[in-house]
């Protein structure tokens, strides 16, 4: 197999994932791109922007002589969550999610899956996926859909701005001055910072729907039961991060409305059951390129491994069952059954999808985790315990 360090530089791994919307907008203003390169730093500026401000400005609010705001914002979970958890989590999933993938795209050319000229076909790949993940015509379309978006909510639904009183300004005319940070900062912020990650997850998706378009090198009898592609499994986990930032959104919304009693029978299904079923799709789905080559290499290894193994089983009787006593514990014929069974029975437990069950168990147990603080700040807590207890017992 070929070492990654005996092949020819060529783009950052690291780097090929990490750029994207809103990562490089102030290249659009030939401002240095990113303006901020260390992730941490990044991480605590949007922070700063994003939720800092709604916080200051309340409290002018509360020195103007509006005390009840101060209420108003610290009850507002679905705002804390988002601005405070979900828009940091994502950013930072640039180092833990983003540079993960690349690593995971660059393996396929050192995994010996493919022959030299398929590996230069995926080293064309990778540098046409970095060049889409990087455009700055991705940046500006963001900030236009942002920004479009936005506006149709001020002329058409101004409502969804104003629902609680912080927002409000004080006469009650239209927004205050958080009110206005939050509808032109914040939630753009929030908004560029989610479809940054789809379009990064498509350019994902384009990748490795090329790669599965090669003539892959799949061992039906891999002890990875997925052909040698098990190592797709980590991009799975590597999404726990972003499946958190997701679900701190929804268990945000999901605490607001239990909080001030507008749930419905519905809302533990479309949050609860909507983000975890969003998250695996955005994780697993790109995966689902690979289960045609998956599907014929386990139809053409169960047929030849099959037919090993049965001849192995007849030999294997007749020299046993043909009537001479044999001394059992000098024989190697056991052993070697049992190795060829073994080989044999990674074929027929060969997964159609590269991925394993703790790296999905992992996931949806990422994407929850915020419901449990949401749910302890918006039920009483005996509610909530007795709903842990009632799925134990």
């Amino acid at each position: 197999m070929v070492h990654q360090a005996a092949l020819p530089p060529m783009i950052g791994v690291e780097a090929i994932f990490e750029g994207g919307p809103p990562r490089r907008l102030t290249a659009l203003a030939r401002l240095p791109s990113p303006i901020a390169p260390n992730a941490a730093v990044r991480t605590v500026l949007t922070f700063a922007i994003a939720w800092i401000p709604l916080a200051v400005l309340v409290a002018i609010d509360i020195v103007l002589g509006r005390p009840s705001v101060l209420y108003s914002f610290v009850e507002d979970i679905g705002v804390h969550a988002r601005y405070a958890i979900a828009a940091p989590l994502l950013v930072l999933s640039h180092v833990v999610c983003a540079r993960r993938l690349g690593r995971i795209a660059y393996h396929f050319q050192v995994s010996g899956l493919l022959d030299e000229a398929d590996q230069r076909r995926v080293r064309e790949a990778l540098e046409a996926t970095r060049r889409r993940v990087h455009s700055l015509w991705a940046e500006a379309v963001v900030v236009i859909v942002v920004y479009a978006q936005v506006a149709s909510l001020v002329t058409l639904e101004p409502q969804i701005l104003r629902q609680a009183e912080w927002q409000v300004a004080a006469n009650g005319a239209g927004l205050s001055a958080a009110g206005w940070w939050h509808g032109v900062v914040s939630a753009p912020l929030l908004m560029a910072l989610l479809l940054g990650w789809v379009w990064r997850i498509a350019n994902w998706a384009w990748f490795l729907r090329t790669v599965s378009r090669l003539d892959l090198r799949l061992v039906a009898a891999h002890p990875d039961q997925a052909g040698g592609l098990g190592f797709l499994a980590q991009s799975v986990r590597a999404f726990c991060i972003v499946g958190t930032g997701l679900g701190a959104i929804v268990a945000g919304r999901f605490g607001y409305v239990y909080r001030h009693d507008l749930a419905t029978p519905f809302t533990n299904l479309l949050l609860v059951g909507g983000v975890t079923v969003l998250t695996l799709a955005l994780a697993v789905g790109p995966l689902l390129f690979f289960m045609r080559p998956l599907m014929q290499s386990w139809r053409q290894g169960a047929l030849e491994y099959g037919v090993l193994a049965s001849d192995m089983g007849v030999q294997f009787e007749r020299n046993w069952f043909g009537g001479s006593e044999r001394p059992m514990l000098a024989e190697p014929d056991f052993s070697a059954a049992t190795d060829l069974y073994q080989v044999v029975g990674n074929v027929y437990a060969m997964r159609f999808i590269p991925v394993d069950p703790r790296s999905l168990i992992m996931l949806v147990a990422a994407t929850l985790a915020p419901f449990v603080p949401a749910m302890f700040l918006s039920m009483p807590t005996e509610a909530v315990i007795g709903e842990l207890k009632a799925l134990l017992f």
